[in-house]
């Protein structure tokens, strides 16, 4: 498959739009009730990473692309989510590589969590948005790497933290 091709093609464009509609919730979660915020999560995250595996191998690309997502913005996401998630925002993980050389669990916050995989999706997203295929293809390049190294394994980790909120509570 040609690069072109590659970065129009439709499970690629279907991984963009669910990334963009998470990202949506996380902009905007700052407006949402706990229990509405979970239940959305719940629904949004493993549709993510479905559409992420999806995409498959994607062509080395090299190149720079800009940082959209600033520190503030960061910031933003991790507070708004820590506000709604309040005490139950902390879980145990035993999937960090730092758990490796301990025996106890790593503790990790649902709101560092969510914007550890705002940042790359929002970074892909604007760029997308900008609509260069250059700058598309090292970003959507630079995005699965990333899916593979660490924001994949966060995403499931933070999903299995929200799971066991959102039913506790029922």
């Amino acid at each position: 498959m040609k690069e072109e091709q590659q970065i129009y093609a439709p499970q690629v464009l279907e991984f963009i739009t669910i990334s963009t509609e998470l990202c949506k919730q996380l902009e905007l979660c700052h407006e949402a009730e706990r229990k509405s915020f979970i239940e959305v999560m719940c629904k949004l995250l493993p549709m993510v990473y479905v559409k992420a595996a999806l995409v498959g191998s994607v062509e080395e690309a090299s190149g720079y692309n800009q940082e959209y997502v600033t520190e503030e913005d960061y910031n933003f996401i991790r507070s708004s989510v820590a506000n709604i998630m309040g005490a139950e925002d902390e879980y145990l993980d035993t999937f960090k590589e730092d758990f490796k050389y301990s025996e106890q669990p790593i503790l990790c916050a649902i709101s560092e969590s969510l914007a550890d995989i705002y940042q790359p999706l929002r970074n892909l997203v604007e760029i997308y948005r900008q609509g260069y295929d250059d700058a598309m293809e090292v970003a959507l390049f630079d995005a699965m790497e990333q899916f593979k190294l660490y924001w994949g394994q966060t995403l499931l980790n933070v999903l299995r933290a929200l799971h066991a909120v959102r039913y506790n509570e029922a």
